[in-house]
């Protein structure tokens, strides 16, 4: 189904009010067995819906952000596009300074391969692509450094979230975004994508291993909070090849999940057991195992039980 075709339904109902069929059809110039079909498409997306014999309302309210107030107050652009495949391959095709948002990505893609999804109005999907003047191999600690960025940002909105190496942010031992970078480009110029998942109402169907914001904070997701987290990715990927590796350092051990804490690491040439001890200036995680200490640039972590 066209998102032209379910997006009106869902902004309708947005409001939160109880509305019937009936008002749905005439609001929207359809009939009440369309809107009963764009409720159910809406449903298999994921949106929670109460259907009753007076009508339809949303369990919880729903995040549709605002384009022109967040294009007023950034310098990117910024669009928004209720469903796509995936916002990071819509920018990275595009390779121009953008801000892509969107209510839904079919194909949305996370890290190493996985599949990421939430339903529209629970969750801000955003990538933003941003050019460099530096080489791909000059960035080798961005993902790490854009995290960083993002944890401390949450922090400021008063989320009290930590980054679980590389580039996952939790809260409480559960996961509440997640973001993935990707690189365009050769030794002197490179095109940055970062894209960033945020949990915002918890995901229907998906085990006790996520969080989202409306659990965690005693305040609804606004404009004014999209418009500052776009902000501050952007300034981060700008200031990256200008950022003394000590400051790198020292702002990820201020958010770092992991350092302390026994952890296993797979998906790299062995897997290693050990102790984290946070980052080196490539943004390698340092492990502590058996041999002595090990420095992991990629892999799937596991943190053992406090």
């Amino acid at each position: 189904m066209k998102p032209s075709t379910w997006l009106p339904v869902l902004t309708s109902l947005s409001e939160g009010e109880l509305m019937s069929g009936s008002d749905l059809g005439a609001a929207l110039n359809v009939s009440r067995a369309a809107v009963w079909q764009r409720i159910e498409y809406l449903k298999e997306l994921g949106v929670q819906i109460e259907a009753t014999e007076t009508g339809y309302q949303l369990k919880h309210p729903i995040y549709l952000p605002d384009l022109p107030t967040i294009q007023n107050a950034v310098s990117i652009a910024v669009d928004l596009m209720p469903e796509v495949s995936s916002t990071n391959t819509l920018v990275l095709e595009a390779r121009r300074e953008q801000c892509l948002m969107s209510l839904y990505q079919n194909q949305g893609r996370g890290r190493r391969g996985k599949r990421w999804v939430a339903s529209p109005g629970n969750a801000l999907m955003m990538s933003i692509g941003v050019w460099l003047d530096c080489g791909v191999q000059d960035l080798a600690g961005l993902s790490v450094d854009v995290g960083v960025s993002l944890t401390h940002a949450l922090n400021t909105l008063g989320v009290q979230a930590s980054l679980k190496w590389p580039n996952d942010l939790w809260v409480d031992e559960r996961k509440l975004a997640g973001l993935l970078i990707e690189l365009q480009g050769d030794h002197d110029r490179s095109f940055v994508v970062l894209g960033f998942g945020l949990n915002l109402w918890p995901i229907s169907g998906v085990d006790a291993s996520t969080v989202s914001i409306s659990e965690v904070s005693n305040r609804e997701w606004a404009d004014c909070d999209t418009v500052f987290l776009i902000n501050q990715v952007q300034q981060a990927i700008r200031d990256y090849p200008n950022q003394a590796p000590s400051d790198r350092i020292q702002r990820y051990n201020e958010v770092g999940l992991l350092n302390g804490r026994e952890v296993s690491v797979a998906g790299v040439q062995r897997s290693l057991v050990g102790i984290a001890q946070g980052i080196d200036e490539f943004g390698r995680l340092c492990i502590l195992a058996d041999t002595g200490a090990e420095y992991v640039s990629a892999g799937e972590v596991s943190v053992r039980p406090q």
